[in-house]
């Protein structure tokens, strides 16, 4: 008999093919099996982007009774690993010079108060937003068919750490699930970033020699007079605001956010002026992917994530081109107040970071040069 087959069934030669948002489901099928197949690219993207910008794993939050353990990513040199009992080696020779004695490891004697690690240097801290995604993943569907580049965090990483030296903090709020996520959110934003006052404000008697173990657990509060720079997107930007709405210690440390299709309401901060202003001066962005509602959209996405535009200078795919200022109106800003607002340059949400990508570093870059001009006065 004549031998049948099922479009829905991957080709015979499936080896050879490239999976695309068109054939995807071809091959990987909703349900328990793309959740299958997205977290086994999510856990390999996340390796290769540690392995390739120099980037450790570290516990936040350990307490079983909450659920799983919460990690974040971070530079390899960020303080909180030296906490970690694997790193108490490392941290000895770090606060002994490599010279240390048999006896001086064993004994748990004074040492020097001045120890900072990382002090100066940036953090760019990435939130991303609620779902099965984890810690550096704005998109499990772009990351299984277009690639890692586009599909997480990875340009971001990059562009900080090898083209400007920042440090890394990549939060993973869905990790204990997303009904919790803003819980998990401010216990990983507290634990990375403490705030200054409790490690400038010290009196005569704290620069007295101290215990090891009491100077292991300072080096995480004196880093904190760096400059943090923070990508939230989706509902890491409305988890952000709500964390900064309880605990605003932080704020003057932070130079400048970047939220792209953010969740947050300007209107949650009515009863904090301070907050409700920072949030709309010049060193917030909201980056907004493009209207798809719009019967004049033209602007489409490859299945490798690429925009296509039309090239006519009158239509929305230039007008709306990534970096454009968006002309916002009052219900907009009745929300999220008189944030800048610029196109992404993509109609798709899970694509408004990959698509901004270039202004969301100009935002930063600009704030930079401030902060840099600012140290030399």
């Amino acid at each position: 008999s004549a031998e049948t087959t099922d479009e829905s069934s991957p080709p015979s030669d499936a080896s050879t093919i490239m999976i695309t948002l068109s054939n995807r489901k071809q091959f990987i099928a909703d349900g328990p099996h793309y959740d299958l197949i997205a977290n086994i690219a999510q856990e390999t993207a996340q390796s290769i982007m540690c392995s390739e910008f120099n980037l450790e794993w570290v516990t936040v939050c350990s307490d079983r009774n909450l659920g799983p353990d919460v990690r974040a990513m971070v530079d390899a040199d960020h303080p909180l690993l030296l906490e970690e009992g694997e790193n108490k080696a490392a941290l000895q020779e770090l606060l002994l010079g490599g010279n240390a004695t048999t006896e001086e490891k064993k004994d748990d004697s004074v040492i020097p108060t001045d120890v900072s690690i990382n002090k100066t240097k940036a953090t760019l801290l990435i939130a991303t937003g609620r779902g099965k995604v984890r810690a550096g993943i704005f998109s499990r569907q772009h990351l299984l068919t277009a690639g890692i580049e586009i599909g997480t965090a990875w340009h971001f990483i990059r562009e900080a750490r090898l083209r400007r030296g920042w440090g890394i903090a990549v939060i993973d709020p869905n990790a204990r699930g997303e009904g919790v996520g803003f819980d998990t959110f401010k216990r990983s934003f507290s634990r990375l970033f403490v705030a200054d006052d409790a490690s400038n404000n010290m009196s005569a008697e704290s620069t007295k020699p101290m215990p090891r173990q009491q100077s292991v657990n300072s080096l995480s509060t004196s880093t904190q007079s760096s400059p943090i720079y923070i990508l939230a997107h989706s509902a890491g930007g409305g988890q952000l605001v709500r964390h900064l709405r309880e605990d605003s210690t932080l704020l003057p440390s932070i130079k400048a956010i970047a939220f792209t299709d953010s969740s947050h309401n300007v209107q949650w901060c009515k009863s904090q002026p301070t907050l409700m202003e920072f949030l709309q001066q010049k060193n917030c962005v909201y980056v907004r992917s493009n209207d798809v509602r719009s019967s004049q959209s033209c602007v489409k996405v490859s299945s490798r994530g690429k925009d296509i535009q039309c090239g006519d200078e009158r239509c929305s795919c230039i007008t709306q081109a990534s970096g454009k200022l968006v002309n916002t109106d009052n219900f907009w800003e009745h929300r999220f107040g008189k944030i800048k607002t610029i196109w992404a340059g993509s109609p798709d949400h899970s694509l408004s970071n990959y698509a901004g990508r270039f202004a969301i570093f100009d935002h930063f870059d600009e704030h930079a040069k401030e902060e840099a001009t600012d140290d030399c006065h």
